[in-house]
């Protein structure tokens, strides 16, 4: 589009899971730019200052806004929960699409990755939510650890919560995790466009998934194992099952636009009467220095409609694909002996290999 046309994003049909694809001029801004904190803050590049709080030594504290920077010393011992957050969030990302032709692929420099997120496409979309959501689960999973000086368990789950059980034990305290991802995350983001309220709808789809898939786990008390009462308490959802939720709305998105009428800014109201319109990302087929995509050397033919692909084709980007069988010989019905030795059997099956031209 334009620089003064129409702004595209992507939504979901539950929760937003959307970004607006700016020009290249608008795009460029700061988003995302503190996800670079993965590739240096470690704890051989961390120190205490006299008041024992944990400051990030260069270059990573570049990489956060004053705000960012305020948060980390004003909560002792959350920038491993952070980095940490952010590097299961990579994984995890990295997992969903490891059979796509985009599988998540990011550097080792600042720009974690790379030029995609200056697309409006559902890829986009994804990153930031699934990031969001890793802050989230991370340093509510830390808090009832107590890994973080500045919060703990939520207790405020406490008394009868039904007949036979009652509120108890450490609930993961997710709350506080949502808020201070809130705070953090969405400071990387600034202006008032639609790619900055897109971005913070991704983010907020992040969170609010790991707090939507919380569920309630208990422990039974009673003479021999009667559990003729239980005690309860709230328990994150894995990233895994968090990461599945995103990708199932990551499939489901539909592209959005929205006429800016001369003008960069949109209000959320404005953001609300969003009209569907095709889904299209990049096909990550060929090169684009733009997009930072490496491609595979061959786009996919024309000829083919693309509702008859298989899998593979797809993935192979139309350039076929060879299939080979491989037997693989394994360790299996392992027993340990007491005392104290394993043995086990060696199994072997057939493992089939699809392998891209």
């Amino acid at each position: 589009h334009g620089a003064l046309g129409a702004a595209a994003g992507w939504v979901s049909a539950t929760l937003w899971l959307a970004l607006a694809a700016l020009p290249a001029a608008l795009a460029a801004n700061s988003s995302g730019r503190w996800w670079g904190i993965v590739n240096v803050a470690s704890s051989t590049n961390l120190l205490t200052d006299s008041k024992s709080l944990q400051l990030v030594l260069e270059p990573s504290l570049q990489l956060l806004s004053r705000k960012q920077r305020r948060l980390i010393r004003q909560n002792p011992g959350i920038l491993h929960s952070v980095s940490g957050g952010l590097q299961s969030a990579v994984r995890e990302c990295k997992w969903q699409f490891r059979n796509r032709r985009w599988n998540c692929p990011t550097a080792t420099g600042p720009h974690l990755f790379g030029k995609i997120v200056n697309r409006g496409c559902r890829e986009t979309a994804f990153i930031f939510a699934i990031t969001s959501a890793g802050v989230t689960h991370s340093v509510a999973r830390s808090c009832s650890e107590g890994s973080i000086e500045s919060c703990t368990c939520d207790y405020r789950r406490r008394g009868p919560g039904g007949p036979d059980w009652h509120w108890g034990g450490c609930s993961d305290n997710i709350d506080f995790g949502r808020l201070f991802g809130r705070e953090f995350v969405d400071s990387g983001e600034k202006g008032r466009d639609l790619r900055f309220l897109m971005n913070l709808h991704n983010n907020e789809a992040g969170r609010t998934t790991v707090f939507s898939e919380m569920r309630q786990e208990c422990k039974c008390h009673g003479m021999s194992g009667s559990c003729t009462v239980r005690t309860c308490w709230m328990r994150l959802p894995t990233l895994r099952a968090v990461g599945d939720v995103l990708r199932d709305r990551f499939d489901g998105a539909s592209r959005v636009l929205y006429g800016n009428r001369g003008s960069n800014r949109a209000s959320r109201a404005e953001l609300l009467r969003l009209e569907p319109e095709d889904p299209k990302s990049p096909n990550f087929c060929t090169y684009s220095g733009r997009l930072g995509t490496a491609g595979y050397g061959r786009g996919a033919p024309a000829t083919a409609p693309r509702q008859r692909w298989t899998a593979c084709e797809l993935l192979c980007c139309g350039r076929g694909h060879r299939t080979r069988t491989q037997r693989v010989t394994e360790r299996c019905n392992c027993t340990f002996h007491w005392c104290c030795h394993v043995s086990c059997r060696n199994c072997t099956h057939t493992r089939v290999l699809h392998e891209c031209l």
